[in-house]
């Protein structure tokens, strides 16, 4: 497991295939979140969209980053599709660490804000739930589930829109509510909590859903 996570990263950095999402999220947050005064939470609320974007666009080409050969020679050598895909998970979420970093960052470098520990740890676990959905997201429309990758592009579209819009097909738009309302992060820690922990099942499922259809 530990030398296949070594591969997966040490192949990512080499193919640079991160860069047009990592590049498209610092984009997003210096459109979207610099010279802002109002409360840092609702700069967070930012964040998440942007970090949806970018975990769903940087799976899929983690995912995709072998050929069917090399991928079919990582299968057999590791034994185990499962163990595969959650290196593969991890990889990502391991991408989008600096990234959230710059997520808590940036508004505050940039922005006029009260910072408080609450409000970071708030944004914190916004911003990693955002990274879980787009992760499972981009594992069900990566090439391991859809072949074709137009019919994948328009079928990512399509769910980061739904989970945007429609409220309880995921946990981003009360998350992006709970951000924007004015309760303090006390009170917004439990159902943080449990929004967080319903990103992870949610990750979880999608993991066992695309080995189930990538096996098939």
């Amino acid at each position: 497991m530990t030398a296949l996570y070594r591969y997966l990263i040490t192949s990512v950095l080499l193919s640079q295939r991160y860069l047009p999402p990592t590049l498209i999220f610092l984009a997003a947050l210096a459109v979207g979140t610099s010279s802002d005064s109002g409360p840092l939470e609702s700069s967070y609320a930012f964040c998440v969209l942007a970090m949806l974007v970018c975990s769903t666009w940087l799976t899929v080409a983690i995912v995709n980053h072998e050929d069917p050969t090399q991928h079919q020679i990582t299968l057999v050598m590791i034994g185990d599709s499962l163990r595969v895909l959650a290196i593969t998970v991890a990889v990502v979420l391991t991408w989008c660490t600096p990234l959230l970093a710059i997520g808590l960052a940036y508004p505050i470098v940039t922005g006029k804000h009260v910072v408080t520990v609450g409000a970071l740890a708030v944004g914190a676990a916004a911003q990693l739930s955002a990274a879980m959905i787009g992760s499972a997201i981009g594992l069900l429309c990566s090439r391991l589930v859809i072949p074709r990758i137009g019919i994948a592009t328009l079928t990512a579209a399509a769910a980061i829109l739904a989970v945007l819009l429609l409220r309880w097909i995921s946990p981003i738009r009360p998350l992006m509510t709970l951000l924007s309302n004015e309760h303090s992060p006390a009170d917004n820690a439990v159902p943080l909590t449990l929004l967080t922990a319903l990103s992870a099942v949610l990750l979880i499922a999608a993991v066992l859903a695309t080995r189930a259809l990538a096996d098939r």
